[in-house]
């Protein structure tokens, strides 16, 4: 057992209570709770003091009820398995799993054993929300751009994701180097803190394909998916001949589909992953623009200056200058 282990299986006052009676201790100010509903709203005055995150072990053996936050909150699994309902899903989280919940998600957790240790991970930014991580991971993923317009017409649009984490080493350490700062501060420690969440967010966004909650309206879509994904991976060398051909698709087929489902030629829609890896690597790398062109899959560089000036209004050279802070190799 490790000094944190110690601390997050220590029964608190409120465990100890609920424990004995199976039933929920209020743990949140009366004031909360809304008139019409019951429900509980938490705004950020009650959590962030001095602090830009607060980060809490959720209080087991009883259920929890419904609540919404003014911020984006990330659930941590430190150990066993948890079901909460996030906006009327059933969800179940097991160990190593993350989940992020944005502004206004609105969820309730069953009880948890002995052994489910549950972590609060909350936000005081609110400039960080799902919004900002759809940006991120939609600046170089074609599949997230186009699947992200397949869902406008959701009534309401999906506020959670999960990431399965257990098998990456290196995001376990990151979160767990965040939670021993924070409940072992020293100093610089809330500095640290700060620092470690974006990185630890973009960590997620880059290495994992983001788990949504199931919507119905992609239930159909499960070819352009695989369609997109291919040329989201293979955008260098794919083709729509070599597509049709390993999906067993009639090429003319596959390009009504494609046109169809996106609006777009599987040319423009190849073009156009290509030019977001490109710019992708323009801002964050000091590769040339000669070799980010190949890199990309363009064989024909006069080609891709023009289609590059239509997509972002200026020069591969002008954007690297205007962006001082890209990452050199």
């Amino acid at each position: 057992m490790t000094k944190l282990d110690d601390l997050l299986f220590k029964l608190t006052s409120i465990e100890e209570k609920q424990q004995t009676s199976v039933e929920f201790v209020q743990d949140l100010p009366e004031e909360t709770r809304t008139a019409e509903t019951g429900f509980f709203e938490l705004e950020d005055k009650y959590f962030f003091h001095n602090h830009d995150v607060f980060i809490s072990k959720h209080n087991r053996f009883a259920n929890y009820p419904q609540h919404s936050h003014q911020f984006l909150e990330m659930n941590y699994m430190y150990s066993g398995s948890c079901t909460q309902i996030i906006d009327g899903k059933n969800i179940t989280l097991k160990k190593g799993d993350i989940l992020l919940m944005d502004v206004g998600s609105q969820h309730s957790i069953k009880a948890l054993g002995t052994n489910d240790i549950l972590l609060n991970i909350l936000f005081q930014n609110q400039s960080v929300n799902l919004s900002w991580l759809e940006k991120m991971k939609g600046s170089s993923s074609i599949a997230f751009q186009v699947l992200s317009q397949l869902t406008e017409s959701n009534e309401q649009n999906n506020r959670h994701a999960i990431f399965h984490t257990t098998s990456k080493s290196d995001i376990q350490q990151m979160v767990l180097k965040i939670l021993n700062e924070y409940f072992f501060p020293r100093e610089f420690s809330n500095a640290l803190i700060s620092n470690l969440l974006p990185i630890l967010l973009i960590d997620l966004i880059r290495e994992y394909k983001m788990e949504m909650l199931p919507i119905p309206s992609l239930e159909n879509n499960e070819t352009m998916k695989k369609i997109l994904k291919t040329v989201e991976v293979k955008y260098a060398t794919t083709s729509l001949t070599k597509i049709a051909a390993e999906y067993s698709y009639n090429k003319n087929y596959l390009s009504n589909l494609i046109k169809q489902k996106t609006g777009l030629t599987f040319t423009q829609l190849l073009n156009r992953q290509k030019l977001m890896k490109a710019h992708q690597l323009i801002l964050s790398t000091s590769f040339s623009i000669s070799k980010i062109i190949d890199m990309v899959g363009f064989s024909n560089h006069t080609y891709f200056y023009q289609q590059y000036k239509d997509q972002y209004y200026e020069l591969p050279n002008a954007t690297r200058l205007s962006n001082p802070t890209f990452i050199p190799n």
